[in-house]
């Protein structure tokens, strides 16, 4: 009997996980449950207030708890048990939601979409334990949860939803950066495709507010795939209501054509990580993905050099505001800085980007890497005032954190990169990068560096570099 229900289960599974075709004949009949708009109201508020470094907040996390009484069950097809409801907030230019309960049957698969079925975020499957489970966004006002179970395992299911974002700016859309950045479709990005497929935008869940920062896919020495992701400290992830299991990591949101119509993809996603290491001092955060990329994601591993060589020329990928992937360049050789970006905060140790060539960054930008010639991440953007004026940048600088301050920037691995980049213990400072699928990069051993520098969130701070106290726009 215990064979034949196993079996019955694993025959069910293709037709349960399968996306399936968005139903919206008859979503008039599902419940509709609206978030409070007073509540949406004093929250975003409160995050238009908000000065505090950290991601480039978009959207507010308000609390709406729902449980499977609170939609329907119906069965689509011959074993399949489907169950739905609606979520509905006023003005939202996009739905998250955020399930404090998420525990399901093998089998079992959740989807969220927007009214019109044209964005579809999943499927979301397993058990989260204590953890929440964040989905990525879906454009809109209204979104419909799905949830298909094999229909002898409808008993076993445990879901509740206990808040919802509320997106106040259109992230999910595309056009918000400045005139002046340049996708990584155009002439610009040709040579830098390998790892513009490294650059991810990242969701993170900040207490009441939902923010976003950029991070890059990293290679380490065992060359074995996991999915470490770099990005910054003031990005806020593993603070207290940021959590590394909410973040949300979107890949190859970027446009197919320089300057062409929009049409950047939002639903290669995935959610949840571990936070592995992270240090206010040199502005570091390292995440574990809890999955590695999908193969249909053409996912690629940067490359990275902790030397303490800093660079000629190359680019900065990023993801600014949220918008799609844009790329820009620098040709002045980096110099060693230090920044601050609060008051009372630490310097950290940066490589200055004096002017970019061509392109800029902007709130959202914070956390992604920076490439030197060699094609070689040597840091992480933290701070600066660089922005658009008009169609091109306004000379001003950017300020990386630098990996070679971070490589053993604390005693415990919980507070660098080498016991995550280097876990064979090779003594290399340097690596190339390699294809999700193999192809591995060389490394290479290498002296230490001094400098300085780094530093960001919105708002203004104060830049130390070669002793003198500049202002600038904190990032990101």
């Amino acid at each position: 009997m215990r064979l034949f229900l196993t079996l019955a289960v694993t025959l069910w599974l293709p037709a349960v996980l399968a996306a399936p075709q968005p139903d919206l004949g008859d979503l008039d009949l599902l419940p509709l449950h609206a978030t409070s708009p007073v509540a949406v109201a004093k929250a975003v508020e409160a995050a238009q207030r908000s000065k505090t470094p950290g991601p480039a907040l978009f959207a507010v996390s308000v609390e709406l708890p729902l449980g499977l009484d609170d939609g329907i069950w119906d069965a689509p097809e011959p074993g399949v048990a489907r169950w739905r409801t609606r979520v509905y907030s006023a003005e939202a230019q996009a739905l998250i939601m955020s399930f404090g309960r998420f525990d399901l049957p093998a089998g079992a698969a959740l989807w969220v979409y927007d009214a019109q079925g044209r964005t579809l975020q999943g499927p979301y499957t397993g058990a989260r334990g204590d953890e929440a489970l964040w989905t990525a966004m879906v454009p809109g006002d209204t979104a419909v949860i799905e949830l298909r179970v094999p229909g002898a395992q409808r008993l076993n299911t445990s879901l509740a939803l206990s808040r919802v974002g509320h997106a106040f700016k259109n992230a999910a859309q595309l056009g918000d950066s400045g005139a002046c950045n340049i996708d990584t479709a155009c002439a610009l990005g040709s040579g830098w495709r390998d790892e513009s497929r490294a650059v991810v935008k990242l969701q993170i869940p900040a207490g009441l507010f939902v923010g976003l920062c950029t991070g890059t896919l990293v290679n380490n020495t065992a060359e074995d795939g996991t999915p470490y992701v770099l990005t910054a400290d003031h990005c806020g992830i593993g603070t207290l209501g940021s959590p590394a299991s909410g973040v949300v990591v979107y890949w190859n949101f970027q446009n197919s054509s320089c300057g062409g119509a929009p049409d950047a993809i939002s639903n290669q996603t995935q959610s949840g990580a571990r936070l592995r290491a992270d240090d206010r001092e040199t502005d570091l955060t390292l995440i574990e993905l809890d999955e590695r990329p999908s193969a249909a994601f053409n996912a690629y591993y940067a490359g990275w050099d902790a030397s303490g060589r800093g660079g000629n020329q190359g680019v900065g990928i990023h993801h600014p505001s949220g918008d799609a992937k844009k790329i820009s360049e620098f040709t002045v050789p980096l110099q060693a800085a230090n920044v601050q970006i609060e008051v009372a905060g630490p310097s950290i140790p940066a490589w200055r980007v004096d002017r970019w060539q061509q392109g800029t960054t902007e709130q959202g930008s914070s956390g992604s890497g920076l490439w030197n010639e060699s094609r070689h991440i040597v840091g992480i953007l933290s701070g600066g005032s660089a922005a658009c004026n008009g169609n091109v940048d306004n000379d001003q600088p950017d300020f990386y954190a630098r990996l070679d301050r971070q490589w053993e920037a604390g005693t415990a691995a919980s507070g660098q990169l080498k016991a995550w980049l280097d876990p064979i213990d090779s003594g290399a400072l340097q690596i190339s990068g390699r294809n999700a699928g193999g192809g591995g990069g060389s490394t290479a051993g290498g002296g230490t560096g001094g400098g300085g520098g780094g530093g960001g969130a919105f708002g203004w701070g104060s830049l130390l570099f070669g002793g003198l106290l500049l202002m600038a726009r904190r990032r990101r």
